[in-house]
């Protein structure tokens, strides 16, 4: 992939202590007070968020399916996230079990079930460990993300722990007693990964065409912290609004329908589908609809600090649902062969 100010050549490495990778998800509403559904703010290290919804499955007496999250959140690492339980008719008369596998922060009833990806935002903390110092060029990458933004890649984590999730999704969706047999799960998580990657390969080929900082001819707009959509000519009000990170451009989640870019950003995108067809047969088989994505995310409260006598760096991002924060270090620093 492309990256905007240049490969990093700084080095280090996250995750050498569970604490040193913090996140915290951010609802963005409160619960309502009153409905069917317990939600749980919970803080856990060394679960996964499927570990955690089959532990308080257990503990509630429910079905997992019972459950609602908005985001999977790391094993190695110490996160906040909700979950809702389903307990109708249970208001006023449910206990809340303790656990000795996390801690319950807060908690509350709502009318509706976290839905996938309904949480506004996450903030991280996290301590990137071996860096002696900090170049100029590191500085210098730094300060343009904190300018211009982050390119918004898909994470490595959306291609599975061996990075085979585009190669077996091919190889189940080309078979239809093959994908068949696949678990609603399993089938969903492939979807996932054959459009990351298409989206991925589509940003990488604007960045290398230095389509980063200005819009491109038949782009489609779409507001910073928002999923608003609107087109219009590249004007002067354009340009402006897209050097403030007002707006940046998005392109299309593969799927049925038509895409909504016209002109040279269509011909972009239309040229790696055509490269990559086989994955778009699988897609279109697979009956998922057409979404978009923008190409660049603003960072808030991003801030980053060295420490030499630790050796280490203190990243701090707020980033909408959906970004990855190991997307936003390989700006600056490369973290690959971290444990």
């Amino acid at each position: 992939m492309k990256y905007p100010y240049g490969e990093p050549h700084q080095t280090g490495a996250i995750k050498s202590q569970v604490d040193d990778f913090r996140v915290v998800e951010n609802l963005g509403f409160e619960p309502c007070g009153e409905g069917e559904h317990l939600f749980l703010c919970i803080e856990k290290t060394n679960l996964t968020t499927q570990d955690l919804i089959e532990q308080i499955a257990r503990e509630f007496s429910v079905k997992p399916r019972d459950i609602g999250y908005s985001g999977l959140k790391d094993k190695l690492a110490v996160t906040q996230q909700w979950l809702s339980v389903h307990l109708p008719g249970q208001m006023n008369s449910v206990e809340i079990p303790s656990s000795s596998h996390y801690n319950l922060l807060q908690h509350g009833w709502h009318n509706k079930k976290i839905r996938s990806g309904s949480h506004r935002s996450n903030s991280f903390e996290v301590m990137v460990r071996g860096v002696a110092d900090l170049s100029d060029q590191t500085q210098h990458q730094i300060d343009d993300v904190k300018t211009f933004g982050m390119a918004n890649y898909f994470g490595e984590q959306r291609f599975g722990a061996r990075q085979d999730n585009v190669e077996r999704a091919i190889h189940s969706f080309t078979n239809e007693r093959r994908a068949r047999k696949l678990s609603r799960t399993k089938r969903s998580l492939y979807i996932s990964s054959l459009r990351s990657f298409l989206f991925n390969q589509i940003l990488s080929r604007r960045i290398e065409q230095n389509h980063w900082q200005q819009p491109l001819l038949g782009d489609v707009y779409m507001l910073s912290g928002s999923h608003s959509l609107f087109t219009g000519d590249i004007d002067d009000n354009i340009l402006e609004r897209y050097q403030q990170q007002d707006i940046s451009s998005a392109v299309s989640l593969c799927g049925a329908g038509s895409s909504l870019l016209s002109e040279t950003a269509l011909e972009l995108e239309e040229a790696v589908f055509h490269q990559y067809s086989e994955i778009v047969e699988c897609l279109s088989a697979q009956k998922v609809k057409l979404q978009m994505r923008t190409t660049r995310v603003a960072v808030e409260s991003f801030d980053v600090t060295h420490d030499c006598d630790t050796q280490s760096l203190k990243v701090s991002a707020t980033l909408p649902s959906g970004c990855f924060f190991t997307t936003l270090l390989r700006h600056f620093i490369d973290t690959s062969n971290s444990a």
